[in-house]
C-alpha cells in the first residue's frame, strides 16, 4: 500500500512538472526561444515586450546580430535613439556585412536630424548589397539634402559631405 501512493505522488509530481514548467518562467529557454518570442512580441505591436524576449535572447547569446537588431528596432520605435544606434553597432560589429543593420542604423540618424551619419549607414548597406533599394533611395534623398544646405552657404567642403 505504501509503495502505491509513493508511486502515484511520484506520477503526481512528474505531471505537474510537465504540465507546470513552461509556465513557471521558462528556466530552460534557449536565445533561439526569446528571439522568436519578440518577433511575436513585435507583430503583435507590443514593442516593451519584444524588447524584453530579445534582451533575454541576448543574455543567452551575447553573439546573435539579429537579436541585436531587432533589439535596435524596437528601441527606435520606443524613442530611444541613442540606446538603438548601440545596439546596430553591436549588430554590426558582430556582422559586418549585415545591410539591413547598417540601413536601420542610417534610418535612427535621420531621425536624430544627423543627416552626414545616415548617408554613411546608407552608403555602407549599399555598398554590402547594391540592389538595396530603401537603402538606396534614403541616401540619395539625405545626400540632396546635405548638398542643398552646402550649396547654399559658402562651405569650403561641399562635396566632401558625402
Amino acid at each position: 500500500m505504501k509503495l502505491i501512493q509513493v508511486s502515484l505522488a511520484l506520477i503526481t509530481l512528474a505531471m505537474i512538472m510537465t504540465f507546470a514548467s513552461p509556465v513557471l518562467g521558462q528556466t530552460n529557454a534557449t536565445s533561439a526561444y526569446w528571439f522568436q518570442q519578440g518577433l511575436a512580441f513585435y507583430n503583435q505591436d507590443n514593442f516593451s515586450a519584444s524588447l524584453d524576449a530579445y534582451n533575454k535572447a541576448l543574455e543567452l547569446d551575447q553573439r546573435d546580430s539579429e537579436a541585436w537588431n531587432n533589439k535596435g528596432i524596437d528601441l527606435g520605435i520606443l524613442g530611444k535613439y541613442s540606446d538603438a544606434i548601440r545596439a546596430f553597432e553591436n549588430a554590426v560589429a558582430l556582422n559586418d556585412s549585415y545591410a539591413e543593420a547598417w540601413y536601420n542604423m542610417g534610418v535612427i540618424y535621420d531621425l536624430k536630424g544627423d543627416y552626414y551619419t545616415a548617408v554613411q549607414a546608407y552608403k555602407m548597406a549599399t555598398q554590402i548589397n547594391p540592389s538595396y533599394q530603401k537603402a538606396l533611395v534614403n541616401r540619395n534623398y539625405d545626400t540632396d539634402r546635405l548638398m542643398a544646405h552646402s550649396l547654399s552657404c559658402s562651405c569650403q567642403d561641399q562635396l566632401a559631405l558625402v
